[in-house]
C-alpha cells in the first residue's frame, strides 16, 4: 500500500524520532554483503536491528521507502539472488579443490566439512531484505515527483548524469518531498537519507546534493550501519 506525502508528512510530524528514507540498493546490498569487497556484512546485522526496534518498539523511528524503490527491488532481486548463489558455487567448487589437493599432497582424508549452499543464504537473506522493506513506509509516487525527476534528468542535476538514472531522480524527488513537508509541519527529527549510490550523489561530506539536503536539514548515510550512527540509533 503507498501512502501519499502529505498523509507521511502528518505523521511524522507529530513526534521526534529519527526518520530514515531507504534507496533500492541497501535492500539489494543485504544479499551483496557476502560477497562484494566494499559491502560490509554488518548490512546484515544492522538491518536486523533496525527490524527488531520496528517490531518492539515502532514509535522509535520511521523507516520510508518509495514506490519506486519497491519496483526496483521486485525487478533486480532475483538477479541479485542468482549472484550470490554463483559466488556461492564458486567458493565451494574452491573449497573442494583445495581440500583434495591437501589430500594428496598430505596424504590426509581431510572432510570437506559443512558446505554453506546447504545453510540456503540466498534465501533468508532474500527474506531479510524484503522484510526489511515491507516494514518501510512507502511513499506515493506523484505527478510532482515526475515532472522533478524529468528536469533533473533534462539538466543533468545529481543523480541523474547525460540523461539517465531516471527511476533515481524519482526516488530522491519523493525522499525532498516528505522532508520538506516534515520540516514545514514542524518536525524536528533527525532525517537521513541512506544510498550506497556515491556515483550518482557523491560521497557525505562532498556529496553532489549537500545544498538539497542542508535545505531540509538532512544528513546522508551510505549504508544501514552508518545510518544508525548518523540517527544515534544505539546498537
Amino acid at each position: 500500500m503507498f501512502v501519499s506525502p502529505a498523509a507521511i508528512s502528518q505523521d511524522i510530524s507529530r513526534s521526534t524520532a529519527p526518520l530514515l528514507f531507504f534507496d533500492t540498493c541497501i535492500f539489494l546490498d543485504i544479499l551483496r554483503s557476502p560477497y562484494r569487497e566494499n559491502i560490509s556484512v554488518r548490512a546484515i546485522s544492522s538491518a536486523l536491528h533496525l527490524l527488531k526496534i520496528a517490531e518492539q518498539q515502532p514509535h522509535e523511528l520511521w523507516l520510508l521507502a518509495s514506490e519506486t524503490v519497491q519496483y526496483e527491488w521486485r525487478t533486480n532481486i532475483g538477479n541479485v539472488r542468482q549472484e550470490l548463489e554463483k559466488e556461492i558455487k564458486k567458493l565451494e567448487h574452491g573449497r573442494e579443490k583445495l581440500v583434495a589437493a591437501a589430500n594428496v599432497v598430505l596424504a590426509i582424508d581431510h572432510a570437506h566439512g559443512h558446505k554453506i549452499i546447504d545453510l540456503d543464504l540466498p534465501g533468508h537473506l532474500e527474506r531479510l531484505s524484503e522484510n526489511l522493506l515491507n516494514h518501510c513506509l512507502l511513499v506515493k509516487q506523484e505527478n510532482v515527483h515526475a515532472l522533478k525527476a524529468m528536469d533533473r534528468v533534462v539538466n543533468s542535476l545529481p543523480p541523474s548524469k547525460q540523461g539517465k538514472e531516471v527511476k533515481d531522480c524519482l526516488i530522491f524527488e519523493a525522499f525532498l518531498d516528505v522532508a520538506e513537508q516534515v520540516r514545514n509541519l514542524g518536525y524536528n527529527g533527525i532525517i537521513c537519507f541512506v544510498t550506497a549510490n556515491t556515483n550518482d550523489y557523491g560521497k557525505p561530506g562532498s556529496s553532489l546534493i549537500v545544498k538539497e539536503l542542508q535545505a531540509v536539514n538532512a544528513v546522508m548515510a551510505t549504508n544501514l550501519e552508518w545510518a544508525l550512527v548518523q540517527c544515534q540509533i544505539a546498537v
